[in-house]
């Protein structure tokens, strides 16, 4: 009977201590001062013998790729793109003394070639007309058209050239561009533009047009050309980008 009661008596002090042990609170980690210190992932003794743990379901298989498309790594020497600007001011001379060569002072070259759901980046050139021809919109103007873009920003790094950028205001004489299947909604062109800003621009400037803001390029003699990044805000496809 004694030998009973001791077994059972051990027994109930061995539960006592495993409950005991269970209840009692972990060490937390002290957050100090520094914000550096703090992270949202377990720290690297947990993650041994373990696959990464990355914050916020990044990379998660449940969710589908952020940019199915997404371009591999690229790189654009400096000087192959001073010589695409010098290619595409060669080009647009010649062309700006043949008859019927176009309304459009804008010609597209060089090396930079990248188009995804998400941005598209090219290179353009814009030429400097000394006598008026008629614009797109059928305005008479030694100046291109104002554009205006409802569904993209316009990011521009200008590579050669000097001139004028002018941005904001209102369009007069706005119409919908107009492609082979009609007016391109989202999509504006026309001029002068009527209370905009004017800002000068040289090699190395930068410059973002948001959505919706109206902007006309006025090159001076000799023209200017840019890298231009147009970025999708989600408004409209791609399809509608111009």
């Amino acid at each position: 009977m004694k030998k009973s009661f001791s077994a059972i008596a051990i027994v109930a002090a061995l539960m006592g201590f495993i409950a005991g042990y269970a209840a009692k609170p972990s060490p937390q980690a002290i957050l100090s001062g520094h914000i550096d210190d703090f992270s949202l992932t377990p720290n690297a003794s947990a993650q041994e013998n373990k696959s990464e743990v990355m914050p916020f379901g990044f990379n998660s298989p449940h969710q589908p790729a952020l940019a199915p498309d997404a371009p591999p790594v690229l790189y654009w020497n400096i000087d192959d793109i001073r010589k695409a600007s010098a290619e595409m001011a060669e080009k647009a001379a010649k062309l700006a003394k043949e008859a019927g060569s176009g309304s459009s002072q804008s010609f597209g070259g060089g090396p930079v070639h990248v188009q995804t759901r998400n941005f598209s980046m090219f290179m353009l050139y814009r030429m400097h007309r000394e006598q008026p021809v008629l614009s797109l919109t059928k305005v008479n103007s030694v100046w291109d058209d104002a554009e205006m873009h409802a569904g993209a920003y316009d990011f521009y790094v200008f590579t050669s050239g000097t001139g004028e950028m002018v941005l904001g205001g209102k369009i007069a004489n706005r119409q919908n561009l107009m492609d082979k299947d009609g007016p391109v909604p989202g999509e504006y062109r026309g001029q002068p533009v009527v209370g905009g800003q004017t800002f000068k621009v040289k090699p190395g400037d930068w410059l973002l047009i948001p959505p919706d803001t109206p902007h006309q390029p006025k090159p001076d003699p000799g023209g200017f050309s840019y890298f231009i990044m147009k970025i999708n805000v989600g408004v409209y496809p791609w399809s509608l980008v111009r």
